[in-house]
């Protein structure tokens, strides 16, 4: 009999940005107010009682989300502190400061080089040809002075795993292990019920505020696809869409396996 560890993953595309309508990758901008307010309404969707004291904020070090993370870092951390002091049997497990705002710079967007912060207006006019080829497969066509296709993967897929390997620290803690569903065989199925974890409390959970081209790439990862282009060329993800990623392991020694969860 094996115990099927679990935790959640949310990513978070941050809102509109100031600057107009740019090539936005490395450029650091902050976001626009309209942008504050959409991701605001998008997070309280959100139930995270349920995970308190186990969440985690993860995000790019660029100001478009390090800046809203930073903030909702002290809402959530008032609601857990405030759930600590009620002192009932059903928060028992509250005792604890939810961890500060980890950055990871794996998670920023692509570097566009050249191209990088430059209108779209510009760039169609002086660059039409090879900005449609860059679209079409950037695999082959990297703008001047900008990160590959490959590298921006590489990068993701690292930051990616990390999160991963830290979320299954937290599952394997001592006081949440023994709360875990049991499995027979070897691996996890793949659909679990989700109603039955949440009778498991608290579930790990990470929020990850990042942009639309991380986004799509960890899509593509936990789907098992390579160099597809219609993950960046087709798949529209808006500005504060949330795409929920539950994981699995079936022992502390597997890989983890995935459930992706769309959201617009």
């Amino acid at each position: 009999m094996t115990r099927l560890s679990h935790a959640k993953i949310v990513l978070l595309r941050h809102g509109q940005c100031e600057g107009g309508n740019i090539l936005r990758g490395k450029t650091d901008v902050n976001l626009s107010e309209l942008g504050a307010a959409t991701m605001l309404n998008r997070i309280k969707q959100i139930d995270f009682v349920p995970h308190f004291p186990k969440v985690s904020l993860i995000s790019s070090p660029l100001q478009r989300c390090q800046h809203f993370t930073h903030g909702l870092f002290t809402e959530l951390n008032t609601a857990n502190t405030a759930l600590s002091e009620m002192n009932d049997e059903a928060h028992q497990s509250v005792n604890t400061p939810l961890p500060a705002v980890q950055l990871m710079p794996e998670l920023a967007e692509i570097d566009f080089g050249d191209w990088d912060g430059v209108s779209f207006d510009s760039l169609y006019e002086q660059f039409g040809d090879k900005i449609n080829q860059y679209w079409d497969n950037p695999w082959q066509h990297t703008p001047p002075n900008a990160e590959s296709m490959s590298e921006f993967e590489t990068r993701v897929a690292s930051g990616f795993n990390k999160v991963c390997q830290q979320l299954r620290q937290v599952a394997n803690s001592p006081e949440l292990k023994g709360n875990s569903p049991e499995l027979k065989g070897n691996s996890p199925e793949l659909h679990v019920n989700r109603s039955e974890l949440a009778k498991n409390a608290p579930e790990p959970l990470a929020i990850i505020v990042t942009h639309g081209g991380v986004i799509r790439t960890i899509i593509a990862l936990v789907l098992g696809l390579e160099q597809c282009q219609g993950i960046y060329n087709t798949l529209s993800i808006d500005y504060a869409a949330t795409v929920s990623i539950s994981v699995f392991w079936a022992d502390e020694s597997s890989e983890p396996k995935f459930q992706l969860h769309w959201s617009a």
